[in-house]
């Protein structure tokens, strides 16, 4: 269910992971009074609730804090990169390949990294659940045609990794990872670039990333690598009383 400034979508993957019913609310403009009542009775529905006020609308947030037990989980920053002429870069360490078997390398950096998310903010999620969410994520996307890995080995490991797919004129980096003992090594710059070449031979020139307001070191990285801040949205979690 969707209008002009929200959408109302069920959450298959989040319902099975997390074990409770979950949906996903985006607000995309300021919600009139028949729009509130309209999202509020959606969100009756479920047991888990994600509202995304995307571009942190105040008249939002104030009816949300207003009208819902919603509590703010999170703030999400996005940035955008619009490519020019594809570079000349090549790294033979670094590739990019979709439909890829399980890879456990893959799988341990998964384990080991991602320290932030709303789902570790949120104390009535599984912890076990939210604290795997990125490895889970990851591993679904083993064998799947539409999700793209970039793979960066050193020494023969497997030392970094994007995680990315396409969606309509854009390419969305969904993880990215680099194993602590390569960090520093210009891993993710070479994960960046190789992507980079290897979305506009597929006639994309904009890639899209978002991370939360307090990863400080992923924010300076995509500033460091061209990529432009866009916006700023509020997460709120809502759950059923």
């Amino acid at each position: 269910m969707s209008s002009k400034n929200y959408e109302l979508r069920p959450l298959q993957w989040d319902t099975e992971y997390f074990g409770v019913s979950s949906a996903r609310v985006n607000l995309s403009g300021i919600i009139d009074e028949q729009g509130q009542e309209e999202i509020i009775e959606f969100c009756k529905g479920y047991d888990f609730v994600t509202i995304s006020n995307l571009d942190n609308i105040k008249e939002n947030n104030h009816w949300i804090g207003n009208r819902t037990n919603a509590f703010l989980a999170d703030m999400n920053i996005q940035f955008l990169k619009v490519l020019a002429d594809k570079q000349d870069y090549q790294d033979e360490k670094t590739y990019v390949v979709n439909c890829l078997s399980r890879n456990e390398q893959i799988v341990d950096i998964a384990r080991k990294s991602f320290n932030y998310s709303r789902f570790f903010n949120d104390l009535k999620l599984p912890q076990e659940q939210a604290e795997n969410i990125y490895l889970h994520w990851t591993e679904c996307a083993f064998g799947q045609e539409n999700k793209y890995f970039v793979i960066s080995e050193r020494e023969g490991n497997v030392a970094g990794y994007i995680l990315f797919s396409f969606n309509e004129d854009s390419s969305v980096i969904e993880l990215i990872a680099v194993d602590e003992k390569y960090q520093g090594q210009r891993v993710g710059k070479s994960l960046i670039q190789t992507m980079e070449s290897f979305v506009i031979d597929k006639g994309t020139k904009k890639i899209k990333v978002g991370t939360q307001v307090d990863n400080v070191s992923a924010a300076q990285f995509y500033n460091a690598m061209g990529f432009k801040y866009v916006s700023c949205g509020s997460m709120y979690h809502l759950w059923r009383r």
